[in-house]
């Protein structure tokens, strides 16, 4: 469960009600996280935006600049609007389950004695359904998953090859269809050689440029503004995109210069940061 899911419930409780961007508006009588069956009243409004106090509530509990749990949140709530879309249950914890039911609304499912989900009424605010393609919304959900397994791939690799005097690292080799952005949120660099490069061997105290990817979005908007806003922050940020099935794809990193047996700890850090799981990609070394 992700940590925002977590300050969104202890914002219902001290305020009485939350409002999610693009999902609705939820209202409670509960007095705190104590009690197991709160009344809820839960309206489904596509055109709403996130209270003004929610943003600040999370930056004080979290500790961090506001411009950046804004933008953090509005990536979270976008893909829990694709959870629920995919037919899967959003959970506030102990408040309930957001839906969507047959006619692509979203309902509100409270937390019963036995902490299972019970139906009950809810409003809806006008606006047409979101006529969504959820073979598209699952392909992507695929590929996400893919993504994450990969990364947990990579970091039990490092784990035991650092173990070993000398490892070899596979340099990336760049696909001819993606783009590099590292200094410039607008402009991208030029790909680079398409063709594999040989094996390099380094030791576990050699220092290699690292990308740790952070995030993926199919929003080219969402991709330069965060990048951008990293930038700002003195961060060396940039992002590469791809095409899968048409649909064109960033991945978000952080260019990092690291030693090989420091990159775990690096990961988890940023990790933390981020508050998302990041995967550790190694540039090709220089020919």
């Amino acid at each position: 469960m992700n940590r925002f899911d977590t300050y969104i419930a202890e914002y219902i409780y001290d305020n009485k009600e939350v409002a999610l961007d693009k999902i609705g508006i939820i209202k409670t009588s509960a007095a705190s996280t104590q009690d197991t069956r709160p009344l809820v009243q839960f309206t489904y409004d596509k055109k709403t935006t996130n209270s003004e106090g929610l943003v600040n509530y999370i930056a004080e509990k979290a500790v961090k600049n506001k411009s950046l749990i804004a933008s953090d949140l509005e990536s979270h709530l976008a893909q829990v609007r694709e959870f629920i879309n995919i037919g899967k249950n959003y959970e506030i914890p102990n408040i309930g389950f957001i839906k969507a039911n047959k006619s692509g609304f979203y309902e509100f499912l409270p937390y019963s004695e036995a902490n299972k989900p019970l139906r009950i009424s809810n409003q809806t605010v006008g606006g047409s359904r979101r006529n969504n393609s959820r073979s598209v919304v699952q392909l992507i959900s695929f590929i996400i998953v893919i993504a994450i397994l990969s990364g947990l791939g990579w970091q039990a690799y490092r784990f035991f090859s650092n173990k070993q005097p000398a490892a070899t690292v596979t340099p990336k080799s760049s696909n001819p269809d993606t783009s590099t952005n590292i200094n410039s949120p607008v402009a991208n660099k030029t790909s680079h050689d398409s063709a594999t490069a040989p094996l390099v061997r380094h030791s576990e105290n050699d220092t290699v440029n690292v990308r740790y990817v952070f995030e993926r979005t199919a929003s080219g908007l969402r991709a330069r503004t965060r990048t951008a806003q990293l930038q700002r922050f003195g961060n060396n940020a940039g992002y590469d995109s791809f095409v899968i099935n048409s649909t064109k794809f960033f991945d978000l990193y952080i260019l990092k210069p690291t030693k090989l047996a420091d990159t775990l700890t690096v990961k988890d850090s940023l990790a933390k940061f981020f508050q998302k799981d990041v995967k550790v990609v190694v540039e090709p070394a220089n020919q």
